[in-house]
């Protein structure tokens, strides 16, 4: 198959104006002019006209089960309350509530050109009853175990089972241990050594408040209370950050992707870039609960891999990277093509898919979108910024490739 375009971005190489991409099967073989890069006998066609076409958008963080929570959480309230209301609202959906929702979830993410996504299940037990997920996801199964440990041994076997019967699911599986503050450090251990022993990622939400900084900091504040009200061993409080608190028991490597990250010690910096994790920031969610500037230079003097992800509509009204990337340029000052490439690039190094995903290059996989032109900048391409011009974009796609078939 050969995808024409007016644009075409690469991402990995610069943008090529009246571009082409030759696909075969799941991989890209060629990218070029399209005057150089002609048909081949027999070869099917498509022209996409005046539209940008690039690899598809990753969301290297998501909770696709709490997709119909959009607009129930008022973002007025503490972060320990809002914890308490998504409990409560957790208990009151069905199964059924939860398998149409993460369908719901797939198809918003699919209309904003999003074809991999990392999404932390939080019912591991709907698992079974869904259909082949549409798009290339990483599932996350998520751990608690603040009110009572879990069978460690049970837990692996289980996830194991299920990822091994399920080949034909492109993406992956992983274990999320959900915080240091609902999960032990047991089950930290348990999904790195799993993710060390199987080649698994994980994934866990760190330091994403001021109050579960309150709480490993300085042993105090209303999540440090509410949890010790439902009996959580709270010893492990009160010796550093929450991240140092991990980090020191060796829990934490080069296999992990860590959510938000908003309250950091100075010496977390160190201790984050020796450890080889990504991080991703979730900017519109950082927006709802008014949190103290993400410290995104930071990050990056240290060398820290930075991706986006949009979080849940428990926090947040889309499922859009784009709206991302243009919250993360209005916070950040950023320009349009740095925010796509840590939405591309940095995305692909989390998920262990560099070179293969987040780029158009011979070899890399066929996830392609093509985001249409609006019709007042349908003339001369190369006056118009490519990079700003799919960031700016608010139009679904005219084309969503996923592993060289079209959705």
């Amino acid at each position: 198959m050969l995808f024409q375009a007016d644009v075409v971005l690469p991402i990995s190489s610069p943008p090529l104006f009246h571009g082409a991409v030759r696909v075969e099967g799941s991989e890209i073989m060629a990218v070029g002019p399209a005057s150089e890069l002609q048909p081949l006998p027999g070869e099917k066609v498509t022209d996409l006209g005046a539209a940008t076409l690039l690899p598809g958008l990753i969301n290297a963080h998501c909770h696709l089960d709490f997709t119909r929570f959009k607009g129930i959480i008022s973002a007025r309230q503490s972060f320990t309350e809002w914890i308490k209301t998504i409990n409560a609202l957790r208990r009151s959906f069905t199964t059924r509530d939860y398998i149409d929702a993460i369908a719901e979830g797939f198809t918003l993410l699919a209309g904003s050109g999003v074809t991999t996504v990392a999404n932390i299940e939080s019912f591991p037990e709907l698992l079974p009853h869904l259909p082949v997920p549409p798009l290339r996801t990483w599932w996350f199964l998520e751990l608690i175990d603040v009110r009572s440990r879990i069978n460690e041994d049970e837990t692996l076997l289980g996830a194991l089972s299920f990822f091994e019967q399920h080949p034909e699911w492109l993406g992956g599986f992983g274990l999320s241990p959900h915080a240091p503050y609902t999960a032990s450090v047991d089950l930290y251990r348990l999904a790195r050594t799993c993710g060390e022993k199987y080649g698994m990622l994980s994934t866990t939400h760190i330091a994403e408040s001021v109050e579960e900084h309150e709480m490993f900091a300085h042993a105090s504040g209303p999540l440090h209370d509410f949890l010790g009200s439902l009996g959580r061993d709270n010893s492990d409080c009160g010796h550093g950050s929450a991240l140092s608190h991990l980090v020191d028991h060796g829990v934490i490597g080069s296999n992990w992707i860590i959510a938000h990250l908003n309250y950091l010690q100075d010496y977390d910096y160190e201790l984050l870039a020796q450890s080889g994790a990504s991080v991703v920031h979730c900017p519109k969610c950082h927006t709802y609960f008014g949190h103290a500037p993400f410290p995104l230079k930071t990050l990056r003097k240290y060398g820290v891999n930075v991706c986006l992800g949009t979080d849940s509509l428990a926090s947040n009204n889309k499922l859009d990277m784009r709206s991302e990337m243009r919250e993360a340029q209005m916070l950040h000052g950023l320009d349009s093509r740095d925010v796509l490439e840590m939405v591309l690039l940095n995305g692909a190094r989390a998920l262990g898919q560099a070179g293969k995903l987040g780029q158009i290059s011979p070899g890399s996989i066929a996830d392609l979108v093509s985001f249409p032109h609006p019709a007042h900048q349908s003339g001369n391409s190369a006056e118009v910024d490519p990079y700003q011009r799919v960031v700016q974009s608010r139009l679904e796609p005219n084309l969503l490739l996923i592993n060289g078939n079209e959705f």
